[in-house]
């Protein structure tokens, strides 16, 4: 009898054990989930933030954007600090920052994990600068692709999300295209830029890995 109801209370662990576990797992499986998961990210009414399910993703002075201007964008060094009597305020003061900077436009992957982004600012209007934002990332969220330069823009991604397009690399009205993995950014394909005298847009995609462009008035495709 009493053997039986050893057998019993191990019994009885166990099932409790199994669903705690079970528990457990959904719980932590439901705090995993990326905040975006159920929503498409979109501009705030003033497009200073990105958000989704009413969860702010990114702000336009963030740490990573604000530096990016300060210290690459070529805004905040040397003469260009003290030629206007606006810009050492501009490069220095966040406040000041965010009142003249926003996102132009923004555009998320199919699956909702990436978000290509074009930011603009009152200061060398209408300069612009493109990265890409990982919102479920804990580091490395933002990357820039191109300078802050007349011209540039985030395109679109994939049918599936693998790659993206960008127009980049823009020089006295001529601009190229550029194709990046969405992952990991490796380059896959691109055309023209400033140097070649050749206005190249963007078309369509006809899957993830190949795209319809023109060059000037010529239409074409590219597979990588």
């Amino acid at each position: 009898m009493n053997n039986q109801k050893g057998f019993a209370n191990v019994v009885l662990i166990g099932v409790i054990v199994v669903l705690v576990g079970v528990v457990g797992y959904f719980t932590f499986v439901k705090k995993s989930e990326p905040i975006i998961a159920s929503a498409t990210p979109s501009l705030s009414a003033d497009r200073k933030s990105i958000v989704a399910n009413g969860k702010v993703l990114l702000v336009i002075d963030d740490d990573a954007i604000f530096n990016f201007f300060k210290t690459e964008s070529q805004l905040c060094g040397g003469y260009n600090l003290t030629s206007t009597p606006d810009r050492k305020t501009f490069c220095e003061n966040k406040a000041t920052f965010k009142s003249k900077t926003r996102f132009t436009s923004i555009v998320s992957s199919p699956d909702k994990m990436k978000i290509g982004f074009t930011i603009e600012s009152d200061t060398l209007s209408p300069d612009k600068v493109v990265g890409i934002f990982y919102p479920s990332r804990s580091t490395n969220k933002i990357h820039f692709l191109t300078n802050y330069y007349l011209g540039n823009e985030f395109i679109s991604f994939s049918p599936n999300g693998i790659n993206f397009v960008y127009v980049g690399g823009c020089f006295e009205g001529y601009c190229g295209l550029s194709v990046k993995n969405s992952e990991t950014l490796a380059d896959k394909i691109s055309f023209g830029g400033g140097d070649s005298g050749v206005k190249y847009t963007f078309v369509r995609w006809i899957s993830d890995k190949e795209i319809e462009y023109k060059a000037g008035d010529e239409l074409k495709r590219a597979s990588f």
